[in-house]
């Protein structure tokens, strides 16, 4: 997940000018700059797609870029126009056609990631146990089938991460989930040859992936705790554990800090970088699903489904100063500028949360 020029913490008790768009998001990415293949005219939508949304506030306004939001129970994500905060498009990613009927299409039900380097998204098709590539700029608003290559991954892909110079994509790969010994792992994809060059058993469940800036160590969180990988040469460097069944990782702009939701216990890990050990344990809300830092490292926000809230950490300090409420079970947060996207899982729903200066 990207974190993009949000700077500064919100005071207790700030307004938050929201605006709801409706849609079925899971998981949302943001690019910056122009909204590549997002400008024309929506036509040519598939049929009840969330093309169809209106905005329930009409204040918008966000920086010129592109919100690309997975939409849960099927295959596909939305492109949002973030200046406009409109959806041109819900596109469909590696369904293939029904046998006997070509004009349709099998629209599996999924948990899918999204990623993005440049212009080009990468989406965990969980359904299929792919990973889809999809260059943005060649997006069509009028064909909601998009150009892509598909890679085989392991069982059930439901979240990426792009290492910071492109070159190669973690995907956290569940399995089944039926037992312990459920064929789990992280596939690490190339993204010269668009080929997995590694395959990284694990013994939990692996549910995020997140890279140190420099990009030279790896952060899984899985189901039996943080495994903080070198990238170089792919091996375990430690295992941290009691961390709760963590859900998410994030690693703080500047490097020295990580960061872990400890859902079942509803509190943030805080992890130093340079020891990989807990320093400080944060109570936030019910069931924290995922954390993000803002641009600057001064400010943690964490997706608390259970008590439908956000909540946002001051770092240097390490407590929370306010809390967010929001839609039905936000599940996903990703920032533009001061412009922060939440997905509310539980009402299909995405929130758009101006922060004051």
């Amino acid at each position: 997940m990207l974190r993009r020029d949000l700077s500064g913490a919100t005071p207790h008790g700030a307004s938050h000018r929201r605006t709801v768009i409706l849609a079925a998001g899971a998981a949302v990415i943001l690019a910056g700059g122009a909204a590549a293949g997002l400008a024309a005219a929506h036509s040519g939508a598939r049929p009840g797609s969330l093309a169809r949304t209106h905005l329930i506030a009409s204040a918008c306004g966000g920086p010129a870029g592109a919100a690309y939001v997975s939409d849960a129970g099927w295959d596909g994500f939305s492109a949002i126009d973030t200046a406009t905060c409109k959806v041109i498009q819900t596109y469909n990613v590696g369904d293939r056609p029904v046998p006997g009927d070509p004009g349709d299409q099998n629209y599996d039900s999924t948990n899918e990631g999204v990623a993005i380097h440049g212009s080009t998204l990468y989406f965990a098709d969980a359904g299929n146990s792919t990973v889809a590539v999809i260059n943005t700029k060649k997006l069509n608003p009028k064909n909601y089938n998009p150009a892509e290559k598909l890679i085989n991954v392991g069982l059930f892909p439901q979240s990426l991460a792009v290492t910071p110079n492109g070159k190669q994509v973690w995907s956290a790969d569940t399995g089944p989930q039926t037992s312990p010994a459920s064929p789990s792992r992280v596939s690490v994809i190339s993204t010269a040859s668009d080929k997995v060059v590694a395959k990284l058993p694990l013994s939990g469940t692996p549910t995020a992936v997140a890279f140190s800036p420099s990009g030279s160590t790896a952060y899984v969180a899985t189901s039996q705790g943080l495994w903080v990988y070198s990238t170089h040469t792919r091996q375990v460097l430690k295992v941290i554990r009691g961390l709760g069944e963590p859900r998410s990782v994030a690693v703080s702009p500047d490097g020295r800090t990580v960061y872990v939701t400890a859902t079942d216990a509803g509190a943030v890990a805080v992890i130093n970088a340079a020891t990989s050990t807990v320093a400080r344990t944060i109570k936030v809300g019910e069931l924290p699903w995922q954390v993000v830092v803002s641009a600057d490292s001064k400010t943690v926000y964490v997706a608390n489904p259970d008590s439908n809230s956000v909540s946002v950490i001051d770092a240097a300090t390490n407590k929370v100063i306010d809390t967010i409420k929001t839609g039905k079970q936000p599940t996903s947060i990703d920032f533009n500028g001061r412009q922060g996207y939440v997905t509310d899982e539980g009402s299909g729903t995405v929130e758009i949360l101006n922060f004051p200066h």
